[in-house]
Parts: C-alpha cells; sequence; structure tokens
C-alpha cells in the first residue's frame, strides 16, 4: 500500500517540469470567468428579441 502511494507522487514529480507548459492553461479559467460576464451581455440583447416576439 505504501508503494501506491509513493508511485503518485513520484509521478507528480516529474510531471512538475511539463507543468511549466501546462501554466499558460491559468488563462483557461480566465476564460471560463468571461463566459458568465458575456451570458449576461447575451442575455441583456437577448431580452429584446425575445419581447418582440412576445407583443407579436
Amino acid at each position: 500500500m505504501a508503494t501506491q502511494p509513493d508511485t503518485p507522487p513520484n509521478r507528480i514529480e516529474p510531471q512538475s517540469p511539463p507543468e511549466a507548459p501546462p501554466q499558460p492553461a491559468e488563462p483557461e479559467p480566465m476564460h471560463p470567468d468571461e463566459t458568465p460576464p458575456l451570458s449576461p451581455d447575451i442575455d441583456e440583447p437577448g431580452i429584446g428579441p425575445d419581447e418582440q416576439p412576445t407583443p407579436l
């Protein structure tokens, strides 16, 4: 069992260096953050066309 837990940490060590390239992935989380603000923005204009069909 001690070998199993030792394997994950060992695998993370070699991944540490490769993690440097993933660093650019950090901006990825920022993209999703931009989605929320964009969602409301799309909702605003969406209400206009949505209201138009209602009066129709």
